[in-house]
């Protein structure tokens, strides 16, 4: 019988860490204006930075909110699966992508399927926070590793199969190459934060 309460709890300590994964890969992406002498002395420049800023923080919540639609809906198939003793439903979270039968299509398949595969680790195992969930689940710094390093693998593919998609949307590349670095980085950082 699943206790739908401690189910409940690890799905929130789940989706608060990938929130602050999603706030901290948007911080990577998104420069921050910042504040100069000049401002002090021309005040119209003062107001153009609060423009700035507004638009800063605007660009970041939607960032945000854009980078776990996917994990939401994932994160909501795995908890489905798990309360009804079934393998999560990977097609109707792929279907209910915009995008077209292709290669991107595909990628984003393998994406969510290593993705479900990795909240289903984390919702099976003991724990009352984040870390003590990924260290009851991975066990150990090397297995905790291979996932993560499968999972920055199957995303990485999928953003290389969309870039054909986005055609010359200026920057894409250089965007999509700070979010796998980032993404990247943070991972590592959470393997070696959790197995010290």
């Amino acid at each position: 019988m699943v206790d739908r309460e401690k189910l409940n709890r690890r799905k929130e300590l789940i989706l608060g860490s990938e929130r602050a994964f999603a706030n901290q890969v948007g911080a990577a992406v998104f420069e921050k204006p910042k504040v100069s002498y000049w401002m002090v002395l021309i005040p119209i420049l003062f107001l153009y930075f609060i423009y700035r800023m507004q638009k800063y923080k605007h660009g970041r919540m939607r960032f945000n909110d854009e980078f776990m639609i996917t994990r939401g809906r994932v994160m909501d198939a795995s908890v489905d699966a798990i309360n009804g003793g079934t393998a999560p439903d990977i097609g109707a979270v792929v279907a209910q992508s915009t995008l077209a039968d292709g290669p991107a299509k595909h990628k984003y398949e393998s994406w969510v399927r290593v993705l479900a595969e990795h909240y289903m680790d984390l919702l099976g195992s003991e724990g009352g926070s984040f870390e003590a969930l990924v260290r009851s689940a991975y066990r150990g710094r090397t297995d905790c590793l291979l996932a993560l390093n499968r999972l920055s693998t199957v995303e990485k593919e999928f953003y290389s199969a969309l870039m054909p998609q986005m055609g010359e949307m200026n920057g894409a590349s250089d965007i999509i190459g700070v979010i796998v670095e980032r993404s990247q980085q943070l991972r590592r950082e959470l393997a070696e934060r959790v197995f010290a």
